[in-house]
């Protein structure tokens, strides 16, 4: 028995495929409609989320597993690998990565490593997939902690109702972006959503978004991501790729945390700055 295996949570949104090459276990989040609980990505897929969000009066709220799942995880990888990364959800967004160290503390016999990320989403893909790709579990911890600071999310969103209706911004804002019928563009990077940018109409968004990754290239991973509408976002990956040969433009779904606050239409870039 030698070697380390990446954990992470159902966040991540990591493509199925890579869960297979890499040998990726996801931990999923619980989300909950009411008194309805789901457990993300496994009770609850995308569409039906997505679905149930736009029939919702009120924002479902999620909670992080319990620090259980992640010992009964740990326990079994143990059988099985020397040591683990598991990279998280911001812990400023989620309860996660406490529960995983809490986890991990249970499982005295294998060295597991706890990443806060700092980030949701395709960023935290990222980062497992860098890590999976190291010759050993000090080299995937350095390679994941030097690229923290450099991931990035950029989303175009249809409406700021589901980020005026979690907190994230205040009523007079929303009112005001509504009335104009502006298409906001938000970041999230440094552990924090912040306000980029607000374009009049959606193809224009979509070119701002081209043009803001424009300004921070070069970069080592890049993918499009979309909430339920993924005609624009096949097409910006397709203009994209052929802007940046020399970089594989994924394509990816964004998932039911990130999904709560951007909502249905919401569309984007993440990467990982070079």
């Amino acid at each position: 028995m030698a070697g380390f295996r990446v954990v992470t949570d159902s966040t991540a949104d990591v493509p199925p495929d890579w869960r297979d090459r890499y040998g990726i276990e996801v931990v999923p989040l619980n989300v909950l409609f009411g008194k309805e609980s789901f457990r993300d990505g496994v009770d609850l897929d995308s569409d039906q989320f997505f679905a149930r969000l736009e029939k919702s009066a009120d924002l479902p709220t999620t909670s992080a597993p319990a620090p259980g799942e992640f010992k009964a995880v740990y326990e079994r990888l143990a059988g099985e690998c020397d040591g683990v990364i598991s990279i998280h959800i911001g812990s400023n967004l989620s309860a996660t990565a406490e529960a995983a160290r809490i986890g991990a503390a249970e499982v005295p016999g294998l060295a597991v490593r706890v990443v806060d990320s700092l980030n949701t989403g395709m960023p935290v893909a990222f980062l497992c997939r860098v890590a999976a790709e190291q010759p050993s579990l000090e080299a995937a911890v350095a390679a994941v902690e030097a690229r923290i600071g450099k991931t990035k999310i950029l989303a175009l969103l249809d409406t700021l109702r589901y980020l005026e209706k979690g907190g994230r911004i205040g009523r007079a804002q929303y009112l005001v972006g509504s009335l104009l019928n502006f298409k906001p563009i938000v970041g999230l990077f440094d552990g924090s959503v912040q306000a980029v940018d607000r374009v009049r109409t959606r193809r224009r968004a979509i070119e701002r978004l081209a043009d803001l990754l424009r300004r921070d290239l070069p970069v080592e991973s890049l993918a499009v991501m979309y909430s339920t509408d993924p005609e624009d976002a096949e097409r910006l990956q397709g203009e994209l790729q052929k802007e940046l040969p020399d970089i594989d433009v994924g394509l990816g779904r964004i998932g039911a945390v990130l999904g709560t606050h951007v909502g249905p239409r919401a569309m984007g870039l993440t990467y990982i700055r070079a």
